[in-house]
């Protein structure tokens, strides 16, 4: 579970391995896993706002996970990185060797790509497709990106501002045997997100 905006000392479950990052005990970035060990790997950097690469030696698996801050990163200082296509670059090798997934809440979509934009969603798009990775939720429904007909972020939690802005990309190795988006009236209390349900299996 990649659970952006939640705080360090959450209060986790029994048999759930936590790991955290963020400049916020309030608010960050956090990775549970259920009776699996997850190792945060050393090719993480402190600038990245917020991006978790994290290893699963019993599953075999990597995951970057993701709450992209965008150009918003430089506020916690000039050097820090909030775009995933500059992260990307740098865990590319980690990420193409395989059975790897790419998960979180990105803060875009193709709809607000401008001409020549530094933090395009297209550009994000294609250099995962060049790893090998694709998105879940759109391979599996056949949907465009820009056309999606399920929303996972309602902003201001009013029903009539939806976007869908969190994905999960899946590299080739992996294949995707469901992927649902709950409906947000059961989430509303709880955020303004709603979670994308992603299962795998062996591609």
């Amino acid at each position: 579970m990649i659970v952006q905006e939640c705080e360090d000392d959450l209060d986790v479950p029994a048999g759930y391995f936590f790991s955290w990052r963020g400049n916020n005990p309030r608010k960050g970035l956090g990775v549970l896993s259920k009776q699996k060990q997850a190792i945060v790997s050393p090719l993480m950097k402190d600038e990245w706002t917020y991006f978790m690469p994290i290893a699963f030696p019993e599953l075999g698996i990597r995951l970057l996970a993701v709450w992209a801050y965008n150009h918003r990163a430089t506020r916690f200082s000039p050097i820090h990185i909030g775009r995933p296509i500059e992260v990307l670059a740098s865990a590319s090798d980690w990420l193409s060797e395989g059975r790897s997934l790419v998960v979180g809440d990105f803060n875009n979509s193709i709809i607000w790509d401008k001409k020549e934009g530094l933090q395009n969603f297209a550009a994000i798009e294609m250099k995962l497709s060049e790893l090998g990775f694709r998105s879940a939720y759109h391979s599996c429904t056949g949907e465009v990106f820009g056309a999606e007909t399920r929303s996972t972020y309602y902003h201001t939690k009013s029903a009539t501002k939806p976007y869908h802005i969190d994905y999960c990309f899946v590299h080739g190795s992996l294949a995707v045997d469901n992927v649902s988006i709950p409906e947000y009236e059961h989430w509303r209390e709880a955020s303004d997100h709603v979670p994308v349900i992603v299962d795998l299996s062996d591609g």
